[in-house]
């Protein structure tokens, strides 16, 4: 008896191990997976092809900065009205952490201030100074199904305002 304990003990501790190495190997894939999908994200938004971003936002996309619209097609609208702003609007990955479920990137983002700019209908417009601006944000996704579904993120608006509002160069206030 003693034997056939040992046997079903052994058994168990087996499949148990071979459980956890399988979850790990499933993670390690989620997780390859998720990191695709944020290159992926930041490559349409480069290329300002705002209906590339179906492949990697849900339809039901929650976004829980009040700036900017819920859904694919509000993101793919804020997306639209950054460009109209900002025709050179990059975004470069400064650091990423990506797990199975999460994505976090810490990015900076540069455009040139050659047109108006209104950030929001109640925000005042600045009027076009030729600066390259540069701000910094931070992000987090939340993926299901190979595809961002919820979204927080901050970003350094304010650094923003005052870069816009600095005087441009070689003129004083």
């Amino acid at each position: 008896m003693k034997s056939g304990r040992r046997t079903l003990l052994s058994a168990a501790m087996i499949l148990f191990a071979a459980g956890s190495f399988a979850q790990r190997g499933m993670a390690a894939d989620h997780t390859a997976a998720n990191a695709a999908l944020l290159t992926k994200y930041f490559a349409a938004v480069n290329a300002h092809e705002v209906a590339s971003l179906k492949d990697v936002i849900a339809d039901n996309y929650v976004q829980r900065d009040t700036g900017q619209g819920s859904g694919l097609a509000g993101m793919q609208a804020a997306f639209q009205h950054y460009f109209q702003m900002f025709p050179d609007f990059h975004m470069t990955v400064e650091d990423s952490i990506v797990t199975n479920d999460k994505v976090v990137a810490r990015f900076r983002i540069t455009a040139t201030h050659d047109r108006p700019v209104q950030l929001s209908p109640a925000a005042p417009v600045f009027p076009p100074t030729g600066r390259k601006l540069a701000w910094e944000g931070i992000s987090i996704w939340r993926v299901v199904d190979g595809k961002f579904v919820e979204h927080w993120d901050v970003d350094d608006l304010l650094g923003l305002v005052q870069e816009m509002r600095a005087p441009p160069p070689g003129q004083s206030k």
